[in-house]
């Protein structure tokens, strides 16, 4: 019996100093964070005030904004309440240190160029189906596992990270109109991340839909919705807002439309509370992880489905 309560009493101690290891780190980890809390913001106070603006300046915010935001996007998705102060000065100083982005659009362009040419050297040496679903777009569309995810359906994707909207048209030749397609899946949400408004974003889409129409008019066209990612406030300030904008008049614009349909795939991606899904994405926190598009997947299969009959 006494070996039996010695053995109790060791279990009780060390469970306490477990409980009390916990705790400390628990602390810790707090402190660490108030800390890098006070530190970022304090050095976007002083960026603001700073009125030099140069490549340094720049690179500086860019380099301390990235390491700050990476270590905080998840607690940042759970309580935002806790950092109106942080993000309303960092998009304050977003915009003082804007960016001339006529480099990294130069970048971006030739590797769309290279992407595109890949497709067609890709096309020169194979056959692609006849009435197929072609999916078109940016990254969540080259990001889509889609011939792995429809194997039942003839699936054609020539998505391209970055590639807005304006790029898939003028790439259409190539990238739309060679394949004749039965079904058409577009997703692209560059053009807001790029700063454009919502009626500047659906205006460029309207108008590859009416080309489309214009060329196939028996083809269907599904808009996907623009998604809400874990960065869209670190994007800029209102991505997300003009993302649901935008889908907003994508919608109405799909109802005046023979053909064409929208299909949201926004809702399921958010908590009961209307708070995202943060398991859903890769590291980055922009694009989405196997479980994402098990999310996406269904929906399409469903529709697609009803459409191939």
């Amino acid at each position: 019996m006494t070996i039996l309560n010695n053995c109790n009493q060791k279990i009780i101690r060390l469970t306490a100093i477990l409980l009390l290891s916990s705790t400390f780190a628990t602390f810790a980890q707090e402190n660490i964070k108030i800390d890098n809390d006070k530190k970022y913001i304090s050095f976007l106070t002083n960026a603001i005030e700073n009125n030099n603006v140069n490549k340094e300046s720049r690179a500086l915010f860019l380099k301390e904004s990235r390491t700050y935001w990476h270590s905080q996007k998840l607690d940042y998705n759970l309580h935002p309440e806790n950092y109106a102060k942080t993000i309303s000065l960092y998009h304050q100083n977003q915009l003082k240190f804007k960016q001339n982005n006529e480099q990294i659009d130069s970048v971006r362009k030739i590797r769309i160029n290279i992407a595109v040419e890949n497709f067609q050297n890709f096309d020169d040496r194979n056959s692609f189906p006849k009435k197929s679903v072609l999916f078109i777009g940016s990254s969540s569309i080259a990001g889509w596992k889609t011939s792995l995810s429809f194997p039942e359906f003839p699936i054609i994707n020539r998505g391209v990270g970055g590639m807005n909207m304006l790029e898939i048209i003028e790439n259409y030749d190539l990238l739309v109109k060679k394949y004749a397609p039965s079904v058409i899946v577009i997703y692209c949400d560059i053009d807001i991340e790029q700063g454009k408004s919502p009626k500047e974003a659906v205006d460029v889409f309207t108008a590859l839909v009416h080309k489309i129409k214009y060329d196939f008019p028996k083809t269907i066209v599904l808009l996907l919705s623009m998604k809400p990612v874990m960065i869209d406030d670190f994007i800029g300030k209102d991505i997300r807002k003009n993302k649901m904008a935008a889908n907003e008049q994508l919608l109405k614009f799909s109802k005046k439309e023979k053909n064409v349909e929208f299909i949201d795939l926004s809702s399921p991606m958010l908590h009961q509370d209307g708070k995202l899904k943060t398991a859903i994405f890769i590291e980055d926190g922009m694009h989405l992880n196997a479980l994402g598009y098990s999310i996406w997947n269904p929906i399409i299969r469903k529709k697609i489905a009803v459409l191939m009959k």
